[in-house]
């Protein structure tokens, strides 16, 4: 398969500064997936020392102190990659959770005669040629396919262009400033494990059934632009997701006999504001200043995702990343 050069769509960016169409937020879980073997790890760029205590406890016995050498040593064995957190303790940082669902929408929009809806903001060079089992991206390779030798050329850039891809209207680039905003996903239930990997490599992790909850915040979208929201978090026929990949050792699957970086998304609530115009979808009018849950809210995510794989038909495709990466296990 060869490169092939797309004219990315482009128009003017909405306003920012007013209130239009619909706005309001989405309360989500992120739920890590999997059985006793499985973990989630999203790192701070820290090194966490986790002391032996047996042999600190014998050098002060023999020693009648802790000589720095001895913690020199400990310490080098037993650095563990933090963990992000803040103040409020371990999260998975709104940043993370944005950059997931955006290259998630991305890599679905595919190319449709001769135009594609997205730029890749991240744009490296396309694919000339395919990747063969262990080369450096493959696994990439085998769950994005065919867009990866899509040429969708330079990357939108508000601060020397007057136009914008849908995408970079809705998440932001240069110069232009978001209409969905994440918040910090605060720890819910997790409690840290710490682990010791192939490689050299400790990290401090979660387990399977970790949940995150934050808030995702939208402003100024269109009804099929919500549903993009959504299906960029994996969900689409009810409030809750299918299996998605997030985090560090996404891509690799198995480490020794440990499993990472495979999470469901959820939506708990979906809050319109004052200042949004009525959502009308699927018999369904929720109105301004007014919420929906539970089987409401499932029946409005399906209807949403419906109309927005309606009008992309042909120019979105939803890839289920779990089940290929299973598939090369």
């Amino acid at each position: 398969m060869q490169s092939k050069s797309l004219r990315v769509v482009r128009s003017s960016p909405r306003l920012r500064n007013s209130y239009t169409d619909l706005c309001g937020y989405l309360d989500v879980s992120v739920i890590v997936d999997g059985d006793s073997l499985s973990f989630f790890h999203i790192g701070s760029g820290r090194k966490f020392f986790k002391p032996n205590i047996d042999e600190l406890k014998k050098a002060y016995l023999k020693l009648g102190c802790i000589h720095e050498s001895l913690i020199d040593r400990i310490k080098i064995e037993k650095d563990y990659d933090e963990f992000a957190s803040t103040t409020k303790g371990i999260v998975i940082p709104g940043s993370s959770i944005k950059g997931n669902v955006r290259s998630r929408i991305e890599l679905s929009f595919k190319g449709y005669e001769g135009t594609v809806d997205s730029c890749f903001i991240n744009a490296g060079k396309p694919l000339i040629g395919e990747l063969t089992k262990g080369t450096s991206g493959w696994r990439h390779y085998r769950i994005w396919g065919e867009v990866l030798f899509e040429d969708r050329g330079v990357p939108c850039n508000f601060t020397v262009m007057d136009e914008v891809c849908l995408v970079c209207d809705l998440f932001g680039t240069y110069g232009l400033k978001s209409l969905i905003d994440f918040s910090d996903f605060e720890c819910v239930n997790a409690s840290i494990k710490h682990l010791d990997l192939p490689f050299g490599i400790s990290v401090q992790a979660v387990p399977a059934g970790s949940e995150f909850r934050g808030r995702i915040d939208f402003k100024n979208l269109k009804d099929y632009e919500l549903g993009l929201l959504l299906l960029g978090m994996g969900i689409e026929g009810s409030h809750e997701g299918r299996r998605t990949i997030l985090g560090r050792f996404k891509y690799r699957g198995t480490l020794d006999s440990f499993k990472f970086g495979k999470v469901r998304y959820r939506v708990n609530e979906l809050k319109l504001s004052q200042y949004s115009k009525t959502l009308s979808s699927g018999g369904i009018d929720l109105q301004p200043d007014s919420s929906a849950k539970g089987d409401l809210l499932s029946r409005l995510c399906k209807s949403l995702t419906d109309l927005t794989l309606k009008k992309f038909q042909n120019r979105f495709r939803i890839i289920n990343e779990v089940e290929i990466l299973d598939r090369l296990l």
